[in-house]
């Protein structure tokens, strides 16, 4: 029994060693002025609180599987739209490569992902995929989209799947920030900056 206290124990210490940095960073970039006292302290809208994502089955343009999990220790932009992509799509995919670029060396602590809400890429979304080396496309049947969608839905219940919205996920692959559709590319940088700046995990 000592031992059984002890190894919880162990276990207790370990979660909070990689949990406290991130609910730290959440909590200071919270109260963290972009430029000064009077400014507002985040561009996008927090997800409070900060939701973790259960493992969904979706398949990868190479036929492979992936899960949520797989993002683990990075941080995470994710696009949900469909299987082609019309101007305000492309104008997020832009964004989103434009405000990880702008990390400088911090850029590759940040990865893209988009979802496809009905199926493979068609030829207007698969042109646009060529201009964002490094983007992960996946897609899934539609039993595994629908738990998707349920878990990005935000208060004012809009669906994930017509949003067009730009979600960010913690380390730990927690939804914790969005973007409405025609976002203000600045805004995301900013934010970025300050979440790599005060969280040393992913």
């Amino acid at each position: 029994m000592e031992n059984q206290g002890k190894g919880r124990k162990q276990l207790i210490l370990l979660i909070a060693f990689f949990v406290a940095p991130i609910i730290l960073a959440v909590v200071m970039f919270n109260n963290m002025p972009a430029d000064g006292p009077s400014s507002t302290t985040n561009n996008g809208e927090l997800v409070i609180p900060a939701r973790p994502l259960s493992d969904v089955n979706l398949t990868t343009l190479t036929g492979k599987i992936f899960k949520f999990s797989d993002l683990r220790k990075t941080w995470t932009m994710v696009y949900i739209g469909q299987s082609t992509c019309d101007k305000a799509c492309a104008d997020t995919l832009y964004k989103m490569r434009q405000s990880r670029l702008a990390q400088r060396g911090e850029h590759l602590r940040i990865k893209r992902l988009y979802i496809s809400t009905n199926g493979k890429a068609q030829a207007s979304l698969t042109k646009i995929l060529k201009q964002h080396p490094g983007l992960e496309f996946v897609y899934g049947d539609s039993a595994a989209i629908e738990a998707v969608v349920k878990q990005f839905m935000l208060e004012d219940k809009s669906s994930a799947k017509t949003a067009q919205r730009l979600y960010i996920l913690d380390p730990l692959v927690n939804l914790m920030m969005s973007y409405e559709r025609g976002f203000d590319a600045k805004g995301l940088i900013e934010d970025m900056t300050k979440l790599l700046k005060i969280s040393r995990i992913g």
